[in-house]
């Protein structure tokens, strides 16, 4: 083979693909060409006569892998190329133990547990311990668990370890060792690994048995790692292993894009690999090929806060491009729709396709305001790596609740949420009722509510009781509608009567809280739907009202389901853009507790984390990004006023824009003080809207207004001539409304 591929590369990724002489770390900034170094190391490697079967590359996803495998498929060919050990760090793993599994004790064709076979065994010894569910949750103690075995604590050593003991019991688990015990033999007993374990378990093998790490230190004449600042430490240990004897390492990767620590990930493998190779050479690519330079500057004057870090200097030579957008909304509401106007003059100026463009957020909880703003505008949209708002399993739960209260009847919201919270409601109960039902030709809730023996469903005594507190529950949802509240006051009773809500508070998984976050924002929506019903007069405000409006935007989401993914516009979180990139970028919700997270903001390391987050989202566009944050937002059950992210501070002002339209008088002030003002002013939550306010005083048409959620707007029409008056007003970014003026909230200007 010639070298002519080199040819293809710059002199930064020259200098490391060709380097063959030690362990080596390359840096690669955002856009760099990351992928084609990795690809072009293996090829040269190829071509200086090391056996395909000999280079290991370990990745994160299948997606890395396979990508890898196809570029250098069209270089070499298929034969070399489906030699070479390459894949996730979890398959290739296996691949190993598989031909040693007498070394483990474990027997040949073990089998691997997802996560959900992982969950449901999780829930069985729980269940078989007697233990509270509520408090032993399924997934904080498989998040438990699995943190033990990352760092390779076996569950003697959990059991053994005063510290880990202590820790539970605070948090009310002290049972958790036994739990993980339980587990560990039932899987050994099943012959299953479940993911942790394929990780685990190498680390024992080649720990344990000196001739089998020999054997592969010997076999894998060079290994390859991309991502490495995502690593964790039973990753890093095996690597470490693996090359401790020849020092044959190319680990990729860039500690500015070290957004995982949630899932594990440990930034000091990157920072601190030069403790464990003490020849490593660092090589950097700095040329960054996606962005404009101005976005490529902006994102470094904001990277450059950050203390631990590699230094680099990422530079582009794409066209200077626009500057950053920084815009200031009055509302999460009004936001939704500067991003979804933004799109549409973009786009008819560019002539672009949606898919082109991505909105970004912290929390998927965000999306839903986002969702409406692009489904009034028709805007075609998906989820990326996600469920549309109301399709996401909390919020159809709770909307099954919000169904059962109007109609009881309905078989199917029933089922779904006789047992959800758990009460003990199993599937034989639930059986036996729907038999019944069926067999005379009536609804479950029937059968339910009439009187014993009626329809002899051979229900226990013990089930009968927890069914009894089930109907007593449904009942008071159904009284609340028949008395006449509106939406926002059935549903916010349903909410925190039925449990949902309750179930997710002491648990601080990521999970977890995002599903907090998700009915927090359901109760949100029920409540922006009476208030703006209330302000343009429409008395349609009860919960079946909500649910319909609901219903049309759940249909929404797949009305257009033959639209090919080009066709729409992207939403996702920041983490799901890692790796990604789009023409156009629109970061929403740029605001202190929320980027930064409220709930990752109590340490300097965990702030380095959310700026690199930022940072990862900023340089996901090629060529137009837009920063936005609300004076306003519901969030967390209040309207809070949130400051402006401190993010926003750290980035060079010469690379930004402010819509001057959106800038008051204050802003300045407030923006310049953010560091020095960590507590907030937040109003109270306001009481369900169901009498009007004093009534403001009746403006003239051309008067110029400031609405809390809509924004700056001109009236353009006074009716008196209804008991109630009324004004049309035409809002700058939210269209054309009309609001009865006793129930409106906004200001003259």
């Amino acid at each position: 083979m010639t070298q002519t591929y080199l040819n293809d590369l710059n002199p930064a990724q020259l200098e490391a693909v060709t380097y063959t002489q030690g362990p080596q770390l390359v840096i690669a900034g955002a856009g760099s060409g990351k992928t084609r170094v990795l690809t072009y190391k293996i090829v040269h490697l190829l071509n200086q006569g090391t056996d395909p079967w000999r280079i290991l590359a370990l990745t994160f996803t299948n997606k890395a892998a396979n990508e890898m495998r196809e570029r250098i498929r069209l270089m070499v060919g298929d034969k070399t190329a489906s030699r070479l050990w390459m894949g996730t760090f979890h398959s290739i793993f296996r691949r190993i133990l598989a031909s040693h599994t007498d070394r483990i004790g474990f027997k040949p064709g073990f089998t691997i547990y997802d996560s959900a076979d992982s969950k449901a065994l999780v829930k069985t010894i729980i269940k078989e311990m007697d233990l509270d569910d509520k408090i032993y949750k399924p997934s904080v103690v498989l998040s438990a668990i699995s943190g033990a075995k990352n760092a390779l604590i076996s569950p003697a050593a959990y059991k053994a370890s005063s510290d880990i003991i202590a820790a539970d019991r605070r948090a009310r688990r002290p049972q958790l060792y036994q739990i993980y015990e339980t587990y560990a033999r039932r899987c050994f007993i099943a012959n299953a690994m479940d993911f942790d374990d394929l990780l685990y378990f190498t680390n024992i093998l080649l720990r344990d048995n000196p001739d089998i790490l020999h054997h592969y230190q010997e076999f894998f004449a060079y290994v390859l790692v991309d991502e490495y600042q995502d690593t964790n430490f039973a990753q890093h240990l095996i690597v470490n292993m693996l090359t401790r004897q020849t020092g044959n390492l190319c680990v990729v990767g860039d500690d500015a894009q070290s957004i995982y620590s949630f899932r594990g990930a440990n930034i000091d493998n990157i920072l601190q690999l030069r403790r464990s190779y003490p020849t490593l050479r660092t090589f950097k690519l700095e040329q960054n090929y996606r962005s404009t330079q101005t976005i490529t500057n902006a994102a470094n004057s904001l990277i450059a806060k950050n203390k631990e870090q590699i230094p680099k200097n990422v530079f582009s030579r794409n066209e200077p491009g626009q500057k950053i957008e920084l815009v200031r909304s009055y509302s999460d509401f009004e936001e939704g729709y500067l991003v979804a106007n933004r799109i549409t003059t973009l786009r008819a100026q560019n002539h672009d396709s949606f898919e082109d463009y991505a909105i970004l957020y912290r929390t998927n909880a965000q999306s839903r305001v986002l969702e409406e703003s692009l489904r009034k505008r028709n805007i075609p949209y998906r989820i990326y790596g996600g469920l549309s708002f109301y399709q996401r399993q909390e919020v159809k739960d709770a909307m099954a609740y919000f169904r059962l209260s109007l109609n009881p009847d309905d078989d199917e919201a029933l089922r779904r949420v006789i047992n959800t919270p758990a009460r003990g409601i199993g599937a034989t109960t639930l059986n036996r009722l729907t038999r019944a039902a069926l067999e005379n030709n009536v609804s479950i809730w029937t059968v339910l509510t009439a009187p014993p023996q009626t329809y002899r469903t051979e229900i226990a005594a013990a089930a009968s009781k927890k069914l009894a507190i089930f109907v007593d529950l449904i009942a008071r949802f159904v009284d609340l509608n028949l008395r006449g509240d509106n939406a926002f006051t059935v549903a916010e009773q349903i909410i925190t009567g039925s449990g949902l809500l309750a179930q997710f508070i002491s648990d601080h998984t990521p999970e977890s809280i995002a599903r907090r976050e998700n009915l927090e924002e359901l109760v949100s929506a029920v409540r922006e739907f009476v208030e703006e019903r209330l302000e343009e007069g429409n008395p349609d405000i009860t919960l079946a009202d909500f649910l319909g409006i609901a219903a049309l935007a759940t249909d929404q989401d797949t009305k257009d389901a033959d639209l090919q993914a080009s066709q729409r516009v992207t939403l996702m979180t920041a983490h799901a853009a890692k790796g990604l990139e789009f023409n156009n970028i629109f970061v929403v919700g740029v605001e202190e507790d929320l980027f930064p997270s409220a709930m990752s903001n109590s340490t300097p390391r965990q702030i380095e984390e959310e700026r690199r987050l930022l940072y990862v989202a900023i340089t996901r566009a090629r060529r137009f990004c837009m920063l936005s944050y609300a004076s306003t937002r519901f969030r967390n059950g209040q309207t809070v006023m949130p400051m402006p992210s401190r993010f926003i501070a750290d980035i060079d002002p010469t690379y930004l824009t402010r819509q001057t339209s959106q800038t008051n008088s204050s802003y300045n002030n407030t923006y310049q003080t953010y560091n020095t003002c960590r507590t907030y002013p937040k109003e109270p939550p306001l009481p369900a809207p169901a009498t009007p306010r004093e009534q403001l005083p009746v403006p003239p048409v051309g008067a110029k207004i400031e609405h809390p959620k809509f924004g700056r707007g001109t009236v353009t029409n006074v009716d008196t001539s209804l008991p109630d008056t009324r004004i049309t007003v035409d809002f700058e970014n939210s269209g054309t409304r009309t609001l009865l003026l006793k129930f409106a909230k906004f200001t003259l200007l």
